[in-house]
């Protein structure tokens, strides 16, 4: 197990949208790839839980990994 310290986790940048139907939301396009972009959804407060709750797996994910070790 590592010793307690400082971790820092770079997370993925997203792009919201508000189309006449909704918010939509997805991942930003980067070097050429194309967004995905999920949705629609009625608040942006949905929208933002819903990033919240990917971020939150991404962070957990690698937590786990780094606290684990190889």
């Amino acid at each position: 197990m590592l010793p307690s310290g400082n971790r820092v986790y770079k997370l993925a940048e997203y792009t919201v949208e508000h189309k006449k139907d909704g918010w939509y939301f997805g991942r930003s396009a980067r070097y050429g790839d194309k967004e995905d972009m999920k949705g629609p959804y009625a608040t942006v407060s949905s929208v933002t839980l819903v990033i919240a709750r990917q971020l939150k797996r991404e962070i957990t994910k690698r937590d786990t990994a780094r606290v684990l070790g190889p």
